[in-house]
């Protein structure tokens, strides 16, 4: 039943078309077993002929693989295939362009004759270095098919091993998909994949009606990370093929710790609603929902929790209306002194605690500041752990000051996962969502503040259970 495709995933790869992204070597190897261990068995590993050192990322990263197949991506030319060959690919996926848009923007203009022997060239050169050969014609959802099949038997002549078709302005819909993956299939008699973008936010839709239309492969990463808006999402669309297709192939329990590793990798985090790793996917707050969830998950739960590796919550109820303030309205908070004891994993410990911002000084906020003074109104203080380990579903900061001109005067040991510091003032300690961390007082006197982009500080918080179980049982 689901022997005729497989996923191939492209996070280190196309990932790194997202802004701002940009893999070591060292992450991408780390990415490249978590995967191979969630049962992805081809993972492209990115583009060594942009320069010297991708290729030599690339080159490290093949020679890490395990079991898995590695893929690296070239250009209609030549020498970026020979790049390929160099960093260890077993693949090679070459791509172009074909139709006006394409000749006229990546081509100068040259025709279509010029772009298909560029395409007959390089395949040929990656046949006879041994390599096995994945073209792409590129744009293929917005290419004539007359433009398409005639770059197709030009690759096929030339030795591709498979055609993969790229919706690479995300404009397909899920028919108009399975209807190219058909005829793809017809004409080239080869295996076909397909690339398909999220501009329109049905990449998901447009896999699924492509593995039922026969395609061999499908291009995935995780979260969907990509350029703009990305790709297919791998881990949504292993649920999905679990749920909809009886596909067991994939170790559904890693996603937490696959997702961890590409967010610390990247930066970035999926919103609270994202299917499968959002904070809120398995939330229930509605009286009537949680009434029916208490009795039976799968009132309210297309798959359970526990199967992605994830736990279920209950929210408080409705919150109280509050008081109404337009979003460009100058509102004077109130800052308030409040002990560290209303804080899960705190208790008061040395000095004074003043919450400056959160939903109650202000409810349109959305992040959290609080600062502690320490030795600054003459009470002695005594070194104590009042904090323990814990983790946020967000970013959060501390920033050390002494009571000096300079910032110096005080002394703090901070723990960030494994790793413990002493900190000496001045210090800014950046602390990424998910990360376990904990601080204690040492010496001096100064003032310590902590900002945790969350509006409620103890709703910011993960529970152990959505915690690596090594991680979770190390702060029991």
């Amino acid at each position: 039943m689901t022997s005729h495709y497989k996923l191939i995933d492209q996070t280190v790869r196309e990932g790194e078309q997202q802004v701002g992204v940009r893999f070591t070597a060292r992450q991408k190897i780390e990415i490249l077993h978590l995967l191979e261990e969630f049962g992805i068995d081809l993972i492209e590993v990115g583009h060594p002929g942009i320069s010297a050192e991708d290729e030599q990322i690339c080159r490290e990263t093949a020679l890490a693989a395990r079991r898995a197949e590695i893929l690296m991506h070239a250009r209609a030319d030549v020498e970026e295939v020979r790049a390929a060959k160099r960093a260890g690919a077993h693949w090679v996926g070459i791509w172009a362009s074909l139709n006006d848009i394409g000749l006229a923007t990546k081509f100068s203009d040259r025709p279509a004759s010029f772009v298909r022997a560029k395409i007959a060239e390089a395949i040929g050169e990656a046949k006879s270095l041994g390599l096995m050969v994945r073209f792409t014609i590129e744009d293929a959802s917005r290419t004539p098919w007359r433009d398409t099949e005639a770059a197709g038997r030009v690759a096929r002549d030339a030795g591709a091993d498979r055609i993969s078709l790229a919706d690479t302005t995300g404009c397909w819909e899920p028919a108009q998909c399975g209807d190219a993956v058909s005829r793809a299939r017809a004409a080239f008699g080869c295996e076909i994949e397909v690339h398909l973008h999220d501009d329109l936010g049905l990449a998901h839709a447009n896999a699924l009606a492509a593995i039922d239309a026969g395609a061999a492969v499908i291009d995935t990463s995780v979260f969907g990370i990509g350029e703009r808006t990305g790709i297919t999402n791998s881990l949504e669309l292993a649920v999905s093929l679990l749920r909809l297709r009886g596909d067991r192939r994939f170790d559904l329990s890693r996603i937490p710790r696959l997702a961890r590793a590409v967010r610390l990798a990247t930066g970035y985090s999926p919103d609270s609603l994202r299917p499968v790793v959002g904070r809120n996917a398995f939330t229930h707050t509605s009286a009537y929902h949680v009434r029916a969830v208490g009795r039976n998950p799968e009132a309210y739960e297309a798959f359970p929790p526990q199967l992605v590796g994830r736990s279920r919550t209950i929210a408080p109820g409705r919150p109280s209306l509050g008081r109404s303030l337009a979003l460009d309205a100058l509102s004077i908070g109130q800052p308030f002194v409040k002990g560290a004891s209303e804080l899960k994993y705190h208790r008061d410990g040395p000095g004074v605690r003043w919450v400056l911002m959160d939903s109650r000084v202000d409810p349109r906020t959305s992040f959290y500041v609080i600062q502690r003074f320490i030795g600054l109104h003459g009470a002695a203080i005594v070194p104590e752990n009042h904090v323990d380990s814990h983790a946020h579903h967000c970013d959060s900061l501390f920033i050390f000051w002494g009571d000096q001109p300079d910032g110096t005067g005080l002394t703090c040991r901070v723990q960030l996962e494994a790793e413990e510091k002493t900190v000496e003032s001045p210090a800014s300690i950046f602390i990424p969502a998910e990360m376990e961390h904990s601080y204690s007082y040492v010496s001096g006197n100064g003032t310590y503040t902590n900002i945790v982009l969350a509006p409620d500080y103890n709703r910011s918080l993960m529970a152990e259970t959505e915690a690596e179980p090594e991680r979770a049982s190390a702060t029991r």
